[in-house]
């Protein structure tokens, strides 16, 4: 009996298990990561500005191992904001879970091997929750396998790894379509039964993770579910729907607790999260992007048309995270077909239901759609709509492997006994080559490796030689003064002023609190006075600084207990000269401390 339940156990599982393990050789060569050394090396660091987001995402990560930035907690980071804390609670963090979940294997695999395994880990998840969806779908083993690895393997989760870990981790879409077909079919979603708790559990874990997937699960929801009313009057039915839609505004109320209660205690901060109506056209969904794949393609030639897209174009996607694949296309194209053909033929009734979800989706998304309308009244939160192409690929995919599995399982009816479905077998098999070869983007060439591994060594380095030189616990003013979050300058992207602070130990640094309140207007004042009636000397090729203000600035700095100022040089005209040479003029004559590539220096205070 023991042997017949590991056969059968074997039977069901190993096709999942396959699923996976071709996920794992995707994900390593798109990366090359083939050992443990290479996986605890950092996926990416200053070498793009549009990759600029991870910086930032290294510094949540030191916070929370060193236990300031836990989880559905106020988040005070005792080593940035100096000579105060700074406080990162006035601006959600939208997937708390996910942030759990990064804190728990950077304890175990160091910040930039957690990351690594993170973004691996959205993979098998993606894989295996659409393997699972697809099978309680309908979906025979075999296309199940197919759309799973699709979909594990697609070409939105490379594109947005590195930098948005949060929207990379979008594993759970599938269940999505659960959802809103319970809610669509009789006998809709009776109240407390099985498929009542795994729906309104659904609500929860999407509640739990990044709001942008939360808006579709429940704008489908409810849409989904007043339709049905408004035919069936089933009052039961649409309480229900609206439960699984109170079971994801529960999950988002305990991620955004900290900061509603962290609003409540210290006022609230309308400056802390601003959010551009211009975003809304530039990253709303384009149909055209469907089609457009990465500048990372395998194909020479398709990434050439990607560059010269891209470059022609005034409004872009994420990297080419919208593109569905040449299967996920091939998909939505027989999806509408299918639709426009009922239509056509005044079969409206059998039109497929995804065809409706995936118009909604254009509509809502689409740049200049209902999002952009709704922003223009002055709700912005969701800018990057691009983002929701990852949910047209699950309902067309998760489509597709239904419908293939029933014209198999019909052609198999009909053929001969003892007869093998080799047909089947073969354009499974083509389809999965088409997605390794057409998904799976190049790996990173040794010398974009070379220049990640040589600038990280250069940061490293240069903060072990700041502590050295400085005593335990000592502040660092950071310059050019930058807000945070999101406020790049001229030549400095957003968050590398956490660069000294993920490597450092014990230092403080004056970067890094949330903008918006006004105790933190103290640094523009300090930099204004240090650069109040300089000049340009255009023979030298430097800002001139008033000594006498220099001097301010200085003892200004020195009286709130600053031991040293960092000076980013890309932030600078001059490359910093201008400061150096004035700190020069007032006795500070020790050499500045400088990284190896030559962007950041520091000059001790003393």
């Amino acid at each position: 009996m023991q042997k017949n339940l590991l056969n059968d156990v074997w039977k069901r599982g190993w096709p999942l298990a396959a699923l996976l393990g071709v996920v794992v050789l995707g994900w390593c060569s798109a990366t090359d990561t083939w050992s443990g050394a290479d996986l605890v090396r950092p996926p990416a660091y200053i070498e793009d500005p549009s990759k600029s987001d991870l910086i930032g995402g290294y510094a949540e990560l030191k916070a929370d191992t060193a236990g300031e930035a836990t989880p559905f907690l106020w988040k005070t980071v005792s080593r940035l904001n100096a000579p105060f804390v700074a406080s990162w609670s006035d601006r959600p963090i939208l997937d708390e879970l996910l942030g759990l979940t990064l804190a728990i294997l950077a304890n175990i695999f160091g910040i930039f091997g957690g990351f690594n395994v993170a973004f691996l880990l959205g993979h098998l998840l993606a894989a295996g929750t659409f393997y699972g969806v697809a099978r309680v779908s309908g979906g025979s083993r075999l296309w199940s396998c197919v759309g799973g690895l699709a979909y594990g393997l697609s070409p939105f989760m490379f594109a947005q790894a590195p930098h948005h870990s949060a929207i990379q981790w979008a594993w759970h879409v599938p269940l999505f379509t659960l959802v809103w077909r319970w809610v669509a079919t009789d006998p809709g979603i009776e109240p407390w039964s099985r498929r009542f708790k795994e729906a309104t559990g659904i609500g929860l874990l999407t509640g739990l993770l990044n709001v942008y997937y939360t808006n579709i699960l429940c704008q489908l929801t409810l849409i989904t579910a007043a339709i049905r009313y408004l035919r069936t009057r089933s009052r039961p039915a649409l309480l229900s729907a609206l439960a699984v839609i109170a079971a994801a505004a529960a999950g988002f109320t305990v991620s955004n607790l900290d900061t509603w209660t962290y609003k409540v205690v210290h006022g609230p901060n309308n400056g802390a999260v601003v959010r551009e109506y211009k975003w809304l056209e530039i990253y709303g969904l384009k149909i055209k992007d469907l089609f457009i794949p990465p500048v990372t393609h395998r194909s020479d030639t398709l990434a050439e048309f990607s560059k010269a897209h891209r470059q022609a174009a005034p409004l872009l996607d994420e990297d080419g995270a919208s593109y569905q694949g040449i299967v996920g296309l091939a998909c939505l194209i027989w999806l509408a077909g299918t639709a426009i053909a009922c239509m056509a033929t005044g079969r409206e009734k059998e039109v497929p239901i995804e065809a409706w979800w995936v118009l909604w989706i254009v509509v809502m998304f689409t740049t200049g759609g209902l999002n952009a309308i709704i922003g223009a009244l002055g709700f912005t939160m969701f800018r990057g709509a691009c983002r929701y192409s990852i949910v047209i690929l699950a309902i067309t995919l998760l489509w597709a492997v239904r419908r293939l599995s029933e014209m198999q399982a019909e052609a198999t009816r009909r053929r001969t006994a003892g007869t093998a479905d080799w047909g089947w077998l073969a354009a499974a098999a083509i389809a999965g080559l088409v997605i390794l070869w057409d998904q799976v983007p190049r790996a990173p060439t040794a010398e974009v490796r070379a220049t990640i591994d040589r600038q990280v060594a250069a940061d490293r380095e240069f903060v072990e030689k700041m502590e050295a030189a400085l005593p335990d616990g000592a502040m660092v003013f950071q310059m050019p003064v930058m807000e945070f979050p999101e406020s790049p300058i001229p030549g400095v992207s957003p968050y590398d002023h956490f660069r000294p602070y993920i490597f450092s130990n014990d230092l403080r640094f004056s970067f890094g609190t949330h903008k918006g309140r006004d105790r933190e207007k103290w640094q523009p004042a300090v930099q204004a006075k240090l650069f109040e009636g300089a000049s340009l000397d255009q023979q030298a090729g430097m800002i001139r600084v008033d000594k006498a203000n220099a001097k301010a600035a200085i003892d200004e700095l020195k009286r709130l207990g600053f031991s040293a100022i960092y000076i980013n040089r890309n932030g600078f005209p001059d490359r910093g000269k201008g400061i150096e040479e004035a700190l020069l003029d007032l006795g500070y004559t020790k050499p500045p401390i400088r990284n190896a590539t030559g962007d950041l220096a520091c000059i001790v205070l003393d």
